[in-house]
C-alpha cells in the first residue's frame, strides 16, 4: 500500500474466484489479502491460497500505480491552484494600492485647487479691503504725496501696480499697518528706480 493511503478495492467479479474455494480457503485469502494491503508482506502457506490470490494481487498492483498516478496529478493541481491564488492575492493588493494612491492624488490636488483658490480669495479680499482703508486716510495720502512729490490722484494707479506686485511675488500682508509699510516700502524702491517720474508731475486731482 502507498503511504497515508487508507483503502483498497474488491471487485465483484472476485466472486467467481472465491466461489472456486471452500469456505475456510476464502476466509484464509481474504486474511492474505487484507495482510498484504498493510504491507505484511504475506507468504501463501498452501498452492491454493497463492493461485487465488495471484489475479486479486496483480489488480491491487494496477489500482496503485493508477492511485500514484492520481497523487502526481492532484499535487500538481493543487501547486496550480496555490500558485494561481498567490497572483491573485498580489495582483489585488497593486490594484488596492493603485486606487488608493489615485484617490488619495485626485483628493490631494483637489483640497490643493480648493486651498490655493480660498487662500487667493482672502488674499484678494483683504488686500481690496486695506487699499479701500488707504483711500480713506487722508493724512496718510497726504504724507506720501509730499515725501515722493507725487500728482495728485496718481496713487489710485500705483495701488494697483502695487496689488499686482504682491500677487506675482507672493508677498501679502497679515494686517492694514503692515500692508501700509509694504507700500510705502515699494515705493521708495520704485522711485530710487525712477519708475515714479511718469506720477511726479504737480498736477490737480483727487484720489
Amino acid at each position: 500500500m502507498a503511504d497515508n493511503k487508507k483503502s483498497f478495492i474488491l471487485y465483484a467479479d472476485l466472486i467467481h474466484t472465491v466461489n472456486l474455494a471452500t469456505d475456510k480457503q476464502a476466509g484464509v485469502l481474504f486474511k492474505h489479502i487484507l495482510s498484504y494491503v498493510n504491507d505484511e508482506q504475506p507468504i501463501a502457506k498452501c498452492i491454493t491460497t497463492k493461485i487465488l490470490f495471484e489475479p486479486v494481487k496483480q489488480q491491487l498492483k494496477r489500482d496503485l500505480q493508477k492511485y500514484e498516478k492520481k497523487k502526481i496529478q492532484w499535487s500538481e493541481a493543487g501547486k496550480r491552484s496555490a500558485e494561481s491564488k498567490k497572483v491573485k492575492k498580489i495582483q489585488r493588493a497593486l490594484t488596492s494600492v493603485d486606487k488608493r494612491s489615485t484617490e488619495s492624488t485626485v483628493n490631494d490636488n483637489v483640497n490643493d485647487n480648493v486651498n490655493v483658490n480660498d487662500n487667493d480669495n482672502v488674499i484678494n479680499n483683504n488686500i481690496d479691503a486695506w487699499i479701500k482703508d488707504i483711500s480713506n486716510s487722508p493724512s496718510y495720502l497726504e504724507g506720501i504725496y509730499m515725501k515722493l512729490k507725487l500728482r495728485k490722484g496718481t496713487i489710485s494707479s500705483l495701488l494697483k501696480d502695487f496689488k499686482a506686485h504682491l500677487k506675482m511675488y507672493e508677498t501679502d500682508s497679515t494686517n492694514v499697518s503692515e500692508f501700509k509699510r509694504h507700500f510705502s516700502n515699494w515705493l521708495n524702491n520704485e522711485n530710487a528706480k525712477g519708475r515714479l517720474a511718469q506720477y511726479q508731475k504737480e498736477t490737480k486731482g483727487q484720489l
